[in-house]
């Protein structure tokens, strides 16, 4: 039985602030996956020049896993890495999007580095959760979300009442930012050197 629904997105896209509502509304046991790691100690390193840590996938993911079966009911798992969790435990992922100059400005108020902000807004451009969760799990439990508007009480709604079977989502993917933006804003972010960073 899938016993894992995910939030996963880019930093800033409002998947503490959503996932918290929506775990509410829906009565669900959340769990961080980037914030367990870090409580129970599941880091391989700290990755200095990109200012995060790494994290040790195989004790987070058999952590998370023996929580997931253990639960009497689906747990609401928060991550930016969704395709680490087991593929038989997961019925859906919810990938927020967020518009690339909105969430430069997220990033930016966070006091972030630039390099940082640029490698994770880039991630954005490309997809690359919304991508690794449709490789990892397949395109019909993929459900791309756009949080650019902020209204995180809405979007978080939508969401719970997908999650119980009231309304139904068209999974796949539907945001394509590259379309959106010029490519002299596209350039802006070129200080992107890879995904993995937690």
């Amino acid at each position: 039985m899938s016993k894992i629904i995910v939030i996963a997105g880019t930093p800033g896209t409002g998947k503490s602030s959503i996932g918290t509502i929506v775990a509410t509304k829906c009565q669900l046991e959340i769990v961080n996956l980037s914030t367990l790691a870090l409580e129970k100690g599941f880091v391989a390193y700290y990755d200095e020049a990109r200012q995060s840590y790494v994290v040790d996938e195989d004790r987070l993911v058999e952590y998370t896993t023996q929580l997931a079966t253990r639960s009497e009911k689906p747990i609401l798992v928060l991550t930016h890495y969704p395709e680490i969790l087991p593929r038989n435990l997961v019925r859906a992922v919810f990938v927020l999007r967020t518009h690339p100059l909105e969430l430069e400005k997220r990033l930016l108020e966070r006091g972030w580095s630039r390099r940082k902000v640029n490698e994770n807004v880039m991630a954005e451009i490309l997809g690359v959760v919304a991508h690794n969760a449709i490789n990892a799990f397949g395109t019909n439990v993929v459900y791309e979300i756009d949080t650019t508007s902020g209204n995180f009480e809405e979007i978080a709604n939508t969401i719970c009442m997908a999650i119980k079977g009231e309304i139904k989502l068209e999974p796949g993917l539907k945001v394509d930012w590259l379309s959106e933006l010029p490519l002299s804003e596209v350039r802006r972010f070129e200080d992107y050197e890879g995904s993995d960073n937690y």
